[in-house]
C-alpha cells in the first residue's frame, strides 16, 4: 500500500526543503559536468581510447534517465525522505570509491552507481517539493531548485578543473563527495518526517524496471552508434528497440503495481510538460557540447559561462512569474526566448564573431531558466501529490532523454573541422531553433494553473492516480 499523502510537515518549513532539495539536485549536473574535464586525464591513465573515456559521460546520462521513473516509484512506496537520504549518501560513497578505481571497467561500474544514486535522491527530492510547497510559492521553489542545478552545472568544469589539477583525475570525482555531505545534512534536517505505511510495502516491479532500462539504455545506444552502423544493422537494432518498448507497455499495462504506470501518458500536463522539456533540453544541452568543439576548450567557457549564468538566474524569475501569471505565459514566453536567438545563431560563426554568438547564447539560456521552472512545476502538479515521486520521474526522465538525443545527434550535426574555429555550427543552431519552436508549441499547451485538488498536502487519497488535466 502506498504511503498517505498527508504528511507531518510542522517539523520542517517550506524553506527548509527547498534548501535540502537544491544541494541535493546539485549532485547530478555537477558529476556530470565535473568529470567531463577529466576525461583526457582516463583516457592516458587506462589506455581507454576517446570512445571508452566518453562511454563514462554517456552511461552516467542514460542510467540516469532510465532509473528516474524507477526512483519515483521507490520513493512513492519506501518513503521519499528515506530515498532521498539513501540516494544522497549513495552517491558520495560511489564518488570516492570511483576516485579510487583500479581500472576503467570498475570506474564505469561507479559512474552508473553514481547515477542511479543522484536519481533516487533529485527525483525523491523533487516531489517532496510538490507537496511540502504551497502552492501559491511552488512555482518560485522549482525556480530555486532550477537555479541550483544550473549553477552546480556551471560550476563542475571550474571545480573539476581545479581539483584535477591538484589530484589528476581521481579529483574529479572527490568533488561530489563534500556536497552529498552538506546535502545528507540538510536533508537529514530539512525534510519532513513521513507516516509508516499501513501495511507492507508493496511490491516492486523488478521485471518492468529491467525492461525499462534495457529499452532506454538500448534505444541511447542505437541512437549515438546511427551514424556508423550499415542499414540493414540500424533496422534490426531498430525493429530491436520498438520490441523492447512495446514488451515495457505491455508488461506496465498488466502489473498492478508498476514501476512506471504508462496510463499517465494519458494526462495533458504530464505529457505537454514532458514534450517540453525534452525538446528544450535537446536543443541547449547539443549547443553547450559543440561550442568546444567549434571553438575550442578556452574559448569555449567565456561563451559557456553567460550561457549557464542566465539560465540560472533567469530561472528564479520564471519561478516566480509562475506564480503570478500561472504555469503556460512564462514558459511560452521561455520557449520563443530560445527558438528566436538559436535561429539567429544558424548565421552566426561563433569563432569569428564571439560578441554576438556570446550574446546570443545568453538569451537562449535565460529562455530555458524562464521555462523550467514553470514546466517542472505544470509536471509535478499534473498528478496527485501521492503519486509525486512518479510526476517528477516521468519529468526528469523526459529532460535525460532530451539530452541523449542531442548528444547522440551531435556527430550528424557539425561540419568542418572541430576545435580549429573552421567548423560550423549551422546545423546545430537549426536543431536548437527547431527544437526551441517545438518546446513553445508544447508549452502552449500546459494547463494555466493546477488541476483542482492537487494542494499540496491535500490532495486525494485512492484515486489511482487518475488527477490532472487527463484529455
Amino acid at each position: 500500500m502506498a504511503l498517505r499523502t498527508r504528511h507531518r510537515t510542522a517539523d520542517a518549513s517550506p524553506d527548509a526543503v527547498v534548501v535540502a532539495a537544491c544541494l541535493v539536485t546539485t549532485l547530478v549536473p555537477l558529476g556530470s559536468t565535473s568529470v567531463a574535464v577529466a576525461l583526457p586525464e582516463i583516457d592516458a591513465a587506462f589506455d581507454a581510447g576517446v570512445g571508452g573515456a566518453v562511454a563514462l559521460v554517456t552511461a552516467y546520462l542514460v542510467v540516469t534517465a532510465a532509473c528516474q521513473p524507477i526512483a519515483g516509484a521507490l520513493g512513492d512506496g519506501w518513503g521519499r525522505r528515506r530515498s532521498v537520504l539513501l540516494g544522497t549518501a549513495g552517491f558520495g560513497v560511489a564518488s570516492l570509491l570511483a576516485a579510487a578505481a583500479p581500472s576503467v571497467v570498475v570506474l564505469g561500474v561507479l559512474r552508473c552507481a553514481q547515477a542511479a544514486c543522484g536519481a533516487l535522491a533529485l527525483v525523491n527530492a523533487a516531489a517532496i517539493v510538490r507537496t511540502a510547497v504551497p502552492d501559491d510559492r511552488r512555482g518560485r521553489a522549482f525556480g530555486r531548485v532550477g537555479a541550483a542545478a544550473t549553477a552546480a552545472a556551471a560550476a563542475g568544469p571550474l571545480l573539476g578543473g581545479g581539483a584535477v589539477a591538484l589530484l589528476g583525475w581521481r579529483g574529479a570525482f572527490v568533488v561530489g563527495a563534500p556536497v552529498a555531505v552538506l546535502g545528507f545534512v540538510a536533508a537529514s534536517r530539512g525534510l519532513p518526517h513521513e507516516p509508516r505505511p499501513d501495511g507492507p510495502p508493496p511490491r516492486f516491479d523488478a521485471a518492468g524496471a529491467v525492461l525499462l532500462l534495457l529499452a532506454l539504455g538500448g534505444g541511447a545506444a542505437l541512437l549515438g552508434e546511427l551514424p556508423r552502423l550499415p542499414l540493414a544493422v540500424a533496422a534490426v537494432g531498430g525493429v530491436a528497440a520498438a520490441g523492447l518498448a512495446t514488451a515495457f507497455v505491455r508488461h506496465e499495462l498488466a502489473c498492478p503495481v508498476p514501476v512506471l504506470d504508462v496510463r499517465v501518458l494519458r494526462i495533458r500536463g504530464v505529457v505537454t510538460a514532458g514534450a517540453a522539456v525534452a525538446t528544450g533540453n535537446a536543443a541547449l544541452y547539443t549547443v553547450v557540447l559543440a561550442i568546444p568543439l567549434l571553438v575550442g576548450t578556452t574559448r569555449a567557457v567565456w561563451l559557456l559561462l553567460p550561457l549557464l549564468c542566465a539560465s540560472s538566474i533567469a530561472s528564479l524569475t520564471g519561478g516566480r512569474l509562475s506564480d503570478r501569471w500561472g504555469r503556460r505565459r512564462p514558459a511560452v514566453l521561455g520557449g520563443l526566448l530560445m527558438a528566436g536567438p538559436a535561429a539567429l545563431l544558424i548565421g552566426v560563426q561563433p569563432a569569428g564573431d564571439p560578441v554576438a554568438a556570446a550574446a546570443l547564447l545568453t538569451l537562449c539560456g535565460a529562455g530555458l531558466g524562464l521555462s523550467m521552472a514553470a514546466v517542472q512545476t505544470a509536471a509535478l502538479e499534473a498528478l496527485p501529490p501521492a503519486r509525486a515521486g512518479l510526476a517528477a520521474g516521468v519529468w526528469s526522465t523526459c529532460r535525460y532523454l532530451g539530452s541523449i538525443t542531442g548528444a547522440s545527434l551531435l556527430g550528424l550535426l557539425l561540419s568542418g573541422d572541430p576545435g580549429s574555429g573552421t567548423g560550423s555550427g549551422s546545423g546545430v543552431f537549426v536543431l536548437a531553433a527547431v527544437a526551441g519552436a517545438l518546446s513553445t508549441a508544447a508549452a502552449a499547451a500546459l494547463p494555466a494553473r493546477p488541476a483542482a485538488g492537487s494542494g499540496s498536502a491535500e490532495g486525494r487519497e485512492g484515486d489511482g492516480g487518475r488527477g490532472g488535466d487527463a484529455q
